[in-house]
Order: C-alpha cells, then sequence, then structure tokens
C-alpha cells in the first residue's frame, strides 16, 4: 500500500462529499468522490481505491448493493448514511461495512475509523487496491471472456450489443446509438427489446462464468460497460 492511500466517497450530497474529501486530503490521504454507484464504477476505471466510504441512500444501485460487491472483493468499507435505525444498522454491516457513521459524522472520528481498517488490512496481509479487471469479446467466435476466463457464446443480437458497449468502455451509450448497431428502427420499442435481450444476456453470463455482466442502465440516458 502506497505511503498515501486512496480513499473513494461514494455520496450523492455534494457539499458532503466534498467536505469529506476535502478533510481526508488535510489528514493525509489521496481521495476522489463519486455521486452513484454507477459514476463509482465509471471513475475505477481511472482511479484505484485502497478503501470506499458508502452512502447507503444512493441513486440507481443502492450503497447496500455496491458494499456487497465491494465485500466480494475483500476490499474494505465504511458506511456513512442518515439511517440510524437498528435495522438499517444491522443491514449494513451484514452486507459487508466494517463501521457504520449516522450523519453528522464527526470528521475526526471518520477519519479514525478509516485509519483503523487499514491498519487490519495491513495486518492481516491485506495490499490488494479494488480495480477494474478487463472483459474480451471475440467477434470471431462471438464469445465474451470473463476477468476469470470463463467465457459465455453470444447470440448475434448479444454480439452487436456488447460490440457497442466496449467500444467505449465507461461510457454511456445513448437509446438511439444501442438501436442503430442492433439494426432497429423504432426507439421506444427496440430499446425495450433490447433491455429484454440484456437481460437474458445477464442471467446467460452469471450461469456460464459465474460473475455479473457490469453493464449498468442509466436512467434516461442509455448503457454503460463499466467493468
Amino acid at each position: 500500500m502506497s505511503a498515501e492511500p486512496i480513499i473513494a466517497v461514494v455520496e450523492d450530497d455534494e457539499d458532503i462529499r466534498g467536505n469529506v474529501c476535502r478533510f481526508l486530503g488535510r489528514s493525509g490521504f489521496q481521495s476522489w468522490g463519486a455521486d452513484s454507484a454507477e459514476d463509482f464504477y465509471v471513475r475505477l476505471l481511472r482511479n484505484r481505491a485502497d478503501l470506499v466510504v458508502v452512502d447507503i441512500g444512493l441513486p440507481g444501485e443502492d450503497g447496500l448493493s455496491l458494499l456487497t460487491r465491494l465485500a466480494a472483493q475483500g476490499v474494505p468499507t465504511v458506511l456513512m448514511t442518515a439511517r440510524a435505525d437498528l435495522d438499517s444498522r444491522i443491514k449494513g454491516l451484514e452486507a459487508g461495512a466494517l463501521q457504520y457513521f449516522v450523519k453528522p459524522v464527526d470528521m475526526q472520528e471518520l477519519v479514525a475509523g478509516i485509519r483503523s481498517q487499514l491498519r487490519n488490512k495491513r495486518l492481516h496481509g491485506g495490499s490488494e487496491a479494488v480495480a477494474a479487471v478487463p472483459w474480451q469479446l471475440d467477434p470471431a467466435s462471438a464469445t465474451l471472456r470473463a476477468p476469470n476466463q470463463q467465457t459465455v457464446v453470444l447470440t448475434t443480437r448479444e454480439l452487436e450489443l456488447l460490440s457497442c458497449l466496449m467500444q467505449t468502455v465507461g461510457t454511456v451509450v445513448s437509446k438511439q446509438a444501442l438501436v442503430q448497431a442492433v439494426g432497429g428502427r423504432a426507439l421506444d420499442d427496440d430499446f425495450h427489446r433490447i433491455e429484454s435481450a440484456l437481460t437474458r444476456l445477464r442471467r446467460k453470463t452469471l450461469e456460464a462464468t459465474g460473475t455479473r455482466l457490469p453493464v449498468r442502465a442509466v436512467f434516461g440516458k442509455g448503457l454503460v460497460f463499466v467493468p
């Protein structure tokens, strides 16, 4: 781990996110922020994170889902949320959070908690930061290879869809561009067919590779491939 651990702050409130990142900077950390889980996945393509601070009430994919994904990778996380009830605490800790802070958070207490978790990570031999792992698309054989090297065979429409998304990894592809990529014309009807095909592809990919397909829907805009 570097001398200055990098902390990611996933918080949809811009003021809170900015305040936390600034305090982390004054406390000797590098940090970067994201306003949603989807934004976090995109920014993770360019940045690493040694620990992630997560809010539960995020737009789109919620904080508990993000926590579960990060915990599965062994990435330390702490929760920072306005939900003070016992049920929320239990759900947060069970999802993988190592500590639970209720807003308004005392910044010195938050930093102390982060330092404690990073020390535990070092003591237990953990040194890997979360980072993007590549997926590989082979148009010749119409297959998608997951980071664990397991493959899934694609239909023509699935291949066209993934080819469009993976040409601009981390960038939202509009509904219109996706419809055109699969040879459609009627935007709403054909995009509905794309969503149905994507649902089947997600299920098929999980069954064949044991890994979730990293395609996220961005409400009102389109789809983004964010490994």
